[in-house]
């Protein structure tokens, strides 16, 4: 007799996993080791440096990285009401001129242990959260905040280069309608700090100014018997004064500009009964970044990088981390 086989339910098998788990594996698995196992400077992760700052205010040393102090930078140097192209222009300027010092070693005579101080007079001006939210009150003051951060976080890294060297990117409120050569102010002649027009600043509430002082009061300023005789010798191409001469003495018009506190080295000098009155074009040194041109050069839709590059001659902006 023939058994008869008895039918049984087939049982329903899923597919199984292990083949697209293995080409998933494959798939993603071997390159990430690859990239793991690399070398290349550009899959590593770069560390934001960081700055040994001398707060003057507190007398202290602050330690901070390179963005976080260069949020302090805009929010000291520049007006928070500013366009944002010309906020992040003035950024990667801070931001150059720190990258620069960190770089060289470069520290604070009084303080070696600092890079930087808060002091504008040895560099640049900083100041922190806390006062910069007592100046404008805590409302307003959150929503500049936010603007400044924001121009940073948005050039972060960024800095200015010239034959690949991180640049002297020196700056100034106003130049008055066009920029200095830098060895007209300072000994070091740099090419990318030349001389160029400047249109876009005409606009600044500092563009022009007088000063008076009695021509008793300046003899003894400039330690010269007397200065009834003061006149301007020469000039530079700028229009900037480069020698004076007073009683017995040359000065330059640099030195001018820094014994009597006058706001630049561009200007005039007339002489008005037992007064010297003189008028003045421009605020600071003239040299680089002009800040109010870099507002104008905002509100006429230029970007942050054609600012910088119009200001500072042949740079090169330059992601370094």
């Amino acid at each position: 007799m023939r058994s008869k086989r008895r039918k049984g339910k087939r049982t329903s098998r899923k597919p199984s996993c292990l083949p697209l788990l293995v080409l998933l594996m494959a798939v993603v698995g071997v390159p990430a080791l690859l990239v793991r196992s690399c070398t290349v400077s550009f899959f590593s992760p770069r560390e934001i440096p960081l700055v040994q700052l001398w707060d003057v205010k507190k007398n202290k040393l602050v330690s901070l990285t390179l963005e976080e102090y260069v949020q302090g930078v805009v929010a000291a140097e520049m007006p928070p009401s500013f366009h944002p192209e010309a906020l992040k222009a003035q950024a990667v300027a801070a931001r150059t001129y720190a990258y620069r010092r960190i770089r060289r070693g470069d520290s604070i005579p009084e303080h070696p242990d600092a890079h930087l101080s808060s002091d504008y007079r040895s560099g640049q001006a900083w100041v922190d959260w806390a006062e910069f939210l007592q100046i404008h009150g805590s409302a307003a003051g959150r929503v500049l905040q936010r603007k400044i951060k924001n121009a940073v976080k948005q050039t972060e890294g960024i800095i200015a280069v010239y034959d690949g060297e991180p640049i002297l990117a020196v700056y100034h409120s106003t130049s008055g309608g066009r920029t200095e050569n830098s060895e007209h102010y300072w000994s070091e002649t740099l090419p990318y700090l030349r001389s160029v027009e400047d249109p876009f600043s005409l606009d600044s509430p500092v563009h022009y100014s007088t000063a008076t002082i009695t021509l008793d009061k300046l003899a003894e300023v400039l330690g010269v018997d007397g200065a009834d005789n003061f006149k301007v010798i020469e000039r530079y191409p700028s229009g900037r004064v480069k020698t004076v001469e007073a009683g017995d003495k040359w000065f330059s018009g640099r030195e001018i500009r820094e014994r009597l506190s006058l706001r630049s080295t561009w200007f005039t000098a007339e002489i008005i009964g037992d007064e010297l009155v003189f008028s003045v074009w421009g605020y600071g040194h003239g040299v680089g970044l002009s800040q109010y041109g870099a507002q104008g050069m905002a509100q006429r839709g230029y970007t942050y990088d054609q600012i910088l590059q119009y200001y500072y001659q042949g740079i090169e902006l330059k992601e370094v981390y």
